[in-house]
């Protein structure tokens, strides 16, 4: 049976959630739409970005966003990227990415691209983007528990 979108956004979600990533950022896990706006904290934003659900596996792609906020280094009201941080978390992000393995889920994931990060200028935050391509082979996980609260 073909995963859904939201189905695909979840097990990311859950899987984001079990890391040993998640308790080193200061904040939540998301669904894309649900993060606070005013949230000065690290929270991770996973977005099913596209999926093909063509034969017998399905391929697709979850964007994860880990957002750092900005620092004024010198107390004079200009914020800049906090780079040191943001360097820590690309490093965490492709050690998550790298624990990623089938022994884990029903998925062979790989990176699409490098992980980078980008600025959100009205918010004084940058964010971490992870891009993970996936396979999808089998509905051993249908079971799981569906993520009721959006958190």
């Amino acid at each position: 049976m073909a995963k859904t979108s939201r189905q695909v956004q979840g097990d990311i979600y859950r899987l984001l959630r079990s890391s040993d990533m998640f308790p080193q950022l200061s904040g939540e896990v998301y669904r894309q739409g649900m993060r606070p706006r005013d949230s000065q904290l690290e929270d991770a934003v996973v977005i099913f970005t596209a999926g093909l659900a063509d034969g017998d596996i399905e391929t697709g792609v979850v964007t994860v966003n880990i957002f750092v906020p900005d620092i004024d280094p010198y107390g004079n009201g200009v914020f800049v990227e906090d780079g040191v941080r943001t360097e820590q978390v690309e490093r965490m992000a492709q050690d998550w990415a790298d624990s990623l393995t089938c022994d884990k889920s029903c998925y062979k994931f790989r990176l699409q691209q490098t992980i980078y990060t980008e600025e959100e200028a009205d918010i004084r935050q940058h964010f971490v983007v992870v891009k993970l391509a996936y396979e999808y082979y089998a509905d051993g996980d249908d079971d799981a528990p569906l993520i009721t609260n959006d958190l």
